[in-house]
């Protein structure tokens, strides 16, 4: 079967699927690799709260009629930003951009266009860290909208649909033993381990990519092991083995995702917010409160050395660029010494000496 990878929660999640790949699909070729995914960045990427929508983007080529697939010439409406163009040009696979726009029923009926007129014949949900799986009631679950509005699009689409979790508990929100547990119960396998040969595939993007969970799956692939502190400044996130791994579940049933259920027959991303709200946390209110913080709220004086020590006081051993840059107002160090490896972290220890 040939398969159409579609990113759970957005653009992270799209490096996600070309980092794990090669565990999931061996038998493909880079150029084979079809990915849809939407267009959620942060605040420090993209100023305005949200998804950005397919009408808010100009240079999307043509597929089968429909403006959606994302080039180096593709650009965002201002005053929205996205990374996606920059990186479609570093990846061989081809990029396509869905909408959430529409809830769960618009974003089947693109999925479906997306999927017949490329020639895949199923669905492969990827998300980094494993939130997807949430309940709802989980204290540590922060950003459940666009992971289960995805999936429940997946599901109320006519395809075989497939979940795969990459990194279980690297987004700092379900412990990955937690995912791990859920994903055991459903019926999920270990499809296996990332290696180096797989960070090395997307070293060049994971460089500058602002994606902190696709960052720690990478991390940990490369050996690092430890904690690291990441966005919100919430405890540090534990990175080992289990960090690299990767989990497939090839029957997925609908009840078994009790958020992705709750949000199946909605028809706008607001409607999908009113529900969402009503069970677990809302990341788009959080995103809203931000903006208007930071524009309301002047940013102090907080230099790297002040942030490595808070967090070497909070048991953490690396921080990502990602959450350096919003506890500094920018201020990210020159020097390479303190990088792990190319990748977008930084070792405390050296940071507090700089």
């Amino acid at each position: 079967m040939s398969t159409l990878f579609v990113a759970a929660g957005g653009g992270g999640d799209a490096l996600g699927v070309l980092l794990a790949r090669r565990v999931l699909e061996p038998e493909m070729d880079d150029g084979d690799v079809l990915v849809s995914t939407c267009a959620w960045e942060r605040l420090r990427i993209d100023p305005v709260p949200g998804p950005r929508s397919r009408g808010d983007f100009v240079g999307l080529r043509l597929v089968d009629g429909v403006r959606a697939e994302i080039s180096t010439t593709t650009d965002t409406l201002p005053p929205g930003r996205s990374v996606l163009p920059r990186l479609a040009g570093d990846v061989a696979a081809r990029l396509f951009l869905h909408d959430l726009s529409d809830g769960a029923v618009g974003l089947a009926q693109q999925l479906q266009h997306l999927a017949r007129a490329l020639g895949a014949d199923s669905l492969t949900v990827v998300d980094v860290g494993g939130d997807v799986v949430g309940r709802g009631d989980e204290p540590g679950l922060l950003s459940p909208l666009a992971d289960s509005l995805t999936l429940a699009a997946a599901l109320r689409s006519d395809l075989p649909v497939r979940l795969a979790v990459v990194g279980p508990g690297v987004d700092g929100e379900i412990p990955g033993e937690q995912v791990i547990a859920i994903l055991g119960g459903l019926g999920a396998r270990h499809a296996g381990t990332l290696g180096t040969a797989d960070v090395d595939l997307v070293s060049d993007s994971l460089a500058w990519h602002p994606t902190e969970a696709t960052t720690l799956a990478a991390a940990a692939a490369r050996g690092l092991r430890g904690a690291v502190e990441m966005r919100r400044g919430q405890t540090p996130v534990p990175v080992s083995e289990m960090s690299a791994t990767v989990w497939r579940l090839d029957v997925v049933e609908t009840y078994a995702f009790p958020l992705a259920e709750a949000l199946i027959n909605t028809r706008s991303l607001g409607s999908a917010e009113t529900i969402i709200r009503g069970i677990t946390v809302d990341e788009l209110d959080y995103e809203r409160r931000r903006a208007r913080e930071r524009r309301e709220i002047p940013s102090r004086t907080v230099t790297a050395a002040d942030i490595a020590n808070a967090s070497l006081a909070r048991g953490a051993s690396h921080i990502t660029t990602r959450r350096l840059l919003e506890a500094t107002s920018g201020d990210v160090p020159s020097y390479e010494t303190a990088r792990f490896d190319g990748l977008g972290l930084w070792a405390l220890e050296a940071l507090a000496r700089g």
